[in-house]
């Protein structure tokens, strides 16, 4: 399952990100822009993975409009699926209680996720330059989980990945936002916990323009 708001601008860029990168490599449920509320999430819950952009706290989850998806006392079927939560603060509270209910392995963060964006690309978010170095270590992690590569192999990939991009990056505030999200990576769970592979897609060409949103 793929939960993708795409309300607002955070939320929009990194869905953007992984509707460029990763949507093809999947099929449904994909739960993109308005689809993405609790009635279809809770009821289409389905296969191995869930992989889910939005805003969060430390109990909480939501989707599109900061609809709630997940929160402690409202946890869909999770029992042997990898939970990926691209997402504030989630590993504090809530992505502990996913795997207590049952998920093999979640990967999040402790504190909010953060990265800058540029306005301007609100239409075609996977063409931010800006959000690219935050952004691509973590469609890079999702996209190791689907070659079927254990977590803890994706976790790595998150991490190095974002270190390895604040080495290089001349903006600080970019650079200083990557050791963040890097530093408050987490994997709660089971390290070796895998799903079944999906087949690699060539992306020669991004996706038309997304539809206008309301700021």
């Amino acid at each position: 399952m793929l939960a993708l708001p795409l309300h607002d601008l955070p939320t929009r860029s990194a869905s953007g990100f992984l509707i460029r990168y990763v949507v093809p490599r999947t099929g449904p449920p994909q739960l993109v822009g308005p689809l993405d509320r609790k009635a279809l999430f809770s009821t289409l819950a389905v296969g191995d993975v869930i992989i889910g952009v939005g805003h969060g706290d430390p109990a909480r989850f939501s989707g599109y409009r900061d609809q709630v998806l997940i929160d402690l006392s409202s946890i869909p079927d999770v029992q042997g699926k990898v939970v990926v939560l691209i997402s504030c603060q989630t590993a504090r509270q809530l992505g502990p209680a996913l795997i207590n209910a049952g998920a093999d392995s979640y990967i999040g963060f402790l504190e909010d996720l953060v990265w800058v964006m540029d306005a301007d690309s609100a239409a075609t978010p996977w063409s931010d330059k800006f959000a690219a170095p935050a952004m691509m270590p973590i469609v890079d992690c999702v996209n190791t989980i689907l070659d079927g590569k254990v977590a803890a192999d994706a976790f790595v990939v998150l991490t190095t990945e974002l270190l390895g991009n604040a080495a290089v990056e001349e903006d600080e505030l970019i650079a200083s936002c990557l050791r963040f999200n890097a530093r408050n990576a987490s994997l709660l769970g089971n390290p070796m916990a895998r799903v079944k592979a999906r087949p690699k897609v060539a992306f020669p060409l991004p996706p038309p323009p997304l539809f206008p949103y309301l700021a």
